[in-house]
């Protein structure tokens, strides 16, 4: 007996399923511009949490009564600042997500964050490295490992450390000014505690360099 194929079964089959598709990337698209707008609601919160910090500094002069203060703002507004970063990369890799202007508006608190520490550890001493990775993701083949080595020097390293991170290829006014006050001309470039190291460097190098750095 020839077996009928029935065309509207199929048809409503293909129908219900691009249907299905179709939601699931619609919701998808929902819920990756609630995270964008959550992180950019985050680090506006955080930005006028360095801008408090900032105008006591100012206040104070160069009074070290509230290093205490700074020292406990500084470590709250960095696990912030590195919980973005995480963040923005989980969207970017993980769910290919590419929002500019929040990148931007992420490399402005990072500009304040690293400025502010720069006056807390001038005024009140400490022994945390300031580190700070220039990458790119489209002209460069090693800045992505460059990453993983400098996580790898912090976790292995027993210094407190503060990394910053600026993609210079997106246009960001931020990035190219830091670019300039360092002289980056290449990707991966780091600074660490205002002196420029140009190329990639593994996390053993990172680690004798860091340790240099706080002997000094």
């Amino acid at each position: 007996m020839e077996r009928k194929i029935s065309f509207p079964l199929y048809a409503t089959a293909f129908i219900i399923s691009l249907i299905i598709f179709l939601a699931g990337v619609f919701v998808g698209t929902l819920l990756d511009s609630a995270s964008i707008s959550d992180i950019s609601e985050e680090i506006s919160d955080v930005s006028q949490q360095v801008s408090s910090v900032q105008l006591l500094l100012l206040m104070e002069g160069n009074s070290s009564t509230f290093c205490p203060v700074y020292f406990s703002e500084l470590s709250s507004i960095d696990e912030d600042v590195q919980n973005f970063g995480y963040r923005l990369s989980y969207l970017e890799e993980e769910k290919g997500v590419q929002d500019i202007d929040l990148k931007m508006q992420y490399f402005v608190l990072e500009a304040e964050s690293y400025l502010l520490s720069e006056k807390v550890k001038k005024l009140c001493g400490g022994q945390s490295i300031l580190l700070i990775h220039f990458y790119s993701n489209t002209k460069c083949d090693d800045c992505q490992q460059q990453g993983i080595e400098i996580l790898r020097a912090r976790d292995e390293s027993n210094i407190s450390m503060r990394l910053f991170s600026f993609d210079g290829e997106i246009g960001s006014p931020v990035a190219k000014a830091f670019m300039d006050r360092y002289n980056i001309t290449t990707y991966p470039s780091i600074v660490i505690n205002g002196k420029t190291y140009a190329g990639y460097h593994t996390a053993d190098e990172l680690k004798a360099i860091i340790s240099g750095a706080n002997d000094s």
